[in-house]
């Protein structure tokens, strides 16, 4: 890279994106503050693309790479300004190529740069279209903590193009959208609120955009990073996955869940310790010593959920009963939720949401 070529992807990464500070900083700043931060950042932005054309106007070439492998247009899909990539355009960038195992299109999905995910595909490039290695554009969005925007964005377009998915495979996956949308078809199970519900039948939709069938665990990975904030929506996964899903339940026995996103359909018994992350069980969950679901991490149990001593710092939906020696939800900020009954010799807990149908607790102790 030359010195003209560094200056210019130095320039390129500074741009602001504005959608985050009208998104964000609107709602949590004062009017005058927010108008403040956002017009220093339109200013911002306006002085470093004039820098940007003068770079392009003295004929510095767009075509390297950095040392991390990307090309400037590259780096520019990922700061969610469409000038900046019309002006990188206009000067011989190429939409259409490829970037190693990615595509512009996919990786602005994945940084969440909706406005220019939405330019992109305006200039005609395919919402359907795959990287070398198979991954959609909707799959890219999806991977990202960073592109919630971006994937309600690209199902709304698949939408209107749904005819234009491929032919079913001969055969489907675990979970196929002709059952899936037989089992919605019918009425909410009483496990299931309303609202739910509702969230459930439209988070599916979006699913079957482009897949005739999904497996269990890709609807789990789906749906538990949609649903993160509305763990009762993932719970209902279970019912679901309980009469819609063609693999039978099994029940199996393990010495530790090594996966940081992990789905059993069936009975499940650990031999040892349980430190979850993100953990869905469709029956019940035996673990033979001590469980924990740290730092905000998600558990989620069909059936009956027992345990030697549970430490929960995450949101806890139980189904059936809780039976433990000790609970602590003293950290739990997100509520811990027991369907049916929770005993325990002891329940720490401090002002926190600790609900059950039934409680069976010899000592509570409220800090």
């Amino acid at each position: 890279m030359t010195k003209q070529q560094t200056e210019l992807i130095d320039l390129i990464r500074k741009i602001n994106d504005l959608h985050y500070i009208e998104t964000y900083n609107r709602v949590e700043k004062p009017e005058a503050e927010y108008l403040a931060i956002l017009r220093k950042a339109q200013d911002g932005n306006a002085a470093i693309l004039d820098s940007i054309r003068q770079l392009l106007a003295e004929g510095v070439s767009l075509d390297f790479k950095t040392i991390n492998g990307h090309t400037p247009l590259a780096v520019a899909v990922t700061q969610n300004n469409v000038e900046l990539v019309q002006l990188l355009i206009a000067h011989g960038a190429d939409i259409h190529s490829t970037m190693g195992y990615d595509t512009p299109l996919h990786r602005a999905a994945e940084f969440g740069a909706d406005r220019v995910v939405r330019f992109l595909i305006e200039k005609g490039l395919d919402p359907r279209a795959k990287t070398p290695g198979g991954r959609s554009v909707l799959s890219a969005a999806r991977s990202s903590r960073h592109s919630k925007n971006v994937v309600p964005l690209l199902v709304e377009l698949l939408k209107k193009t749904k005819s234009q998915r491929p032919p079913p495979p001969k055969k489907l996956k675990e979970l196929s959208e002709e059952n899936v949308t037989r089992y919605l078809a019918g009425t909410a199970p009483a496990t299931v609120a309303a609202r739910d519900w509702e969230a459930l039948q439209a988070f599916m939709d979006s699913v079957f955009v482009e897949e005739h069938s999904v497996t269990i665990d890709q609807l789990y990975e789906n749906i538990e990073e949609h649903g993160g904030t509305r763990p009762h929506l993932v719970f209902a996964c279970i019912d679901l996955i309980q009469k819609a899903a063609t693999r039978e339940p099994q029940h199996k026995k393990l010495k530790k869940v090594s996966k940081t996103t992990y789905v059993h359909h069936g009975d499940l018994e650990i031999d040892g310790d349980l430190g979850v992350r993100s953990l869905m069980v469709t029956g019940s969950l035996t673990v033979k010593g001590k469980a924990s679901n740290p730092q905000g991490r998600q558990l989620f149990v069909g059936g009956d959920f027992a345990c030697d001593t549970f430490y929960t710092e995450g949101p806890v939906v139980i189904g059936g009963d809780l039976r433990a020696r000790t609970v602590d939800a003293f950290y739990n900020d997100y509520g811990l939720e027991v369907r049916g009954t929770l005993k325990a010799d002891t329940l720490t807990v401090e002002r926190h949401q600790v609900t059950a149908g039934r409680f069976d607790v010899r000592e509570r102790i409220d800090k």
